[in-house]
């Protein structure tokens, strides 16, 4: 991103964010900023839902943090699609109709807005540990198997620390949240036997630093899953530290190769 595109990010952020900008001003900008680049994509908002909605062609989903949604959906929604697929490599596995993916921290669905060329949303699998995004969740894919809980080593109830702005809510404490709920922990051992799956083609982990502990609570279900992209960047707890080192070592002791 150029200096240009981030000093404005910046500013459209803090109008955004700002207690007295009403909600129609916000939708206003956002949609002349889109209609001067030239883009297709156009904002509006459910008042009585509370929630915000972005369209392209066909194409729609619902948001629930104007900040964080404008952000992410800023160059259009297949774009979003596009860069997550790539940002997961998911564009170096061949997809069929029935394959079954689980997505761990889907947030609002966003993983599928490509990824349902390739599979159908009967066999999409999503959690969601934060209710609120769960609630957006179930409107945007009401015909896919929703689970707002959360994946960890054990089964367990345990304090979730909510940031819904930044995207990176966790089960470990980050430097900022804005509350913490309890929310019911299961391990993908149990859930892949609960829902009676043979097969998984991918399992995609986006927990924002408890990756390690998702891994751990495969157990032998890990024969049934083909593919894991896991994002183990810098994001775990109060110290921002990486797991990807933890996460490389899991996998490629149980057998499993990189994708380049």
């Amino acid at each position: 991103m150029s200096i240009i595109k981030k000093f404005i990010a910046l500013i459209l952020k803090k109008i955004h964010r700002f207690y007295f900008t009403p909600v129609i001003l916000s939708i206003f900008i956002e949609n002349t900023l889109s209609l001067l680049r030239g883009k297709s994509h156009r904002y509006s908002y459910q008042k009585k839902e509370n929630f915000f909605l972005v369209a392209e062609g066909n194409n729609k989903i619902l948001f629930k943090n104007k900040v964080r949604g404008f952000s992410v959906y800023r160059n259009g929604i297949d774009n979003r699609g596009n860069f997550l697929f790539s940002s997961y490599c998911l564009d170096k596995i061949n997809f069929d109709r029935n394959d079954i993916v689980i997505d761990c921290g889907a947030n609002y669905g966003d993983l599928m807005l490509k990824l349902k060329n390739y599979i159908n949303v009967e066999n999409y699998v999503a959690l969601e540990p934060n209710p609120s995004d769960f609630k957006v969740l179930k409107l945007n894919y009401s015909n896919s198997i929703l689970i707002n809980k959360a994946l960890g080593k054990s089964n367990n109830i345990l304090p979730f620390y909510v940031s819904t702005e930044q995207g990176d809510s966790s089960l470990i404490k980050p430097k900022v949240f804005t509350e913490e709920v309890e929310v019911q922990v299961v391990t993908l051992e149990d859930l892949i036997n609960d829902l009676n799956i043979n097969k998984v083609k991918l399992l995609k982990v986006e927990a924002e630093g408890y990756e390690p502990e998702i891994l751990e609570g495969i157990g032998s279900m890990l024969k049934k899953i083909q593919y894991i992209a896991v994002d183990g960047g810098y994001e775990r707890g109060i110290r921002n530290e990486q797991t990807f080192t933890d996460i490389t070592n899991y996998l490629l002791h149980n057998g499993f190769l990189f994708i380049t």
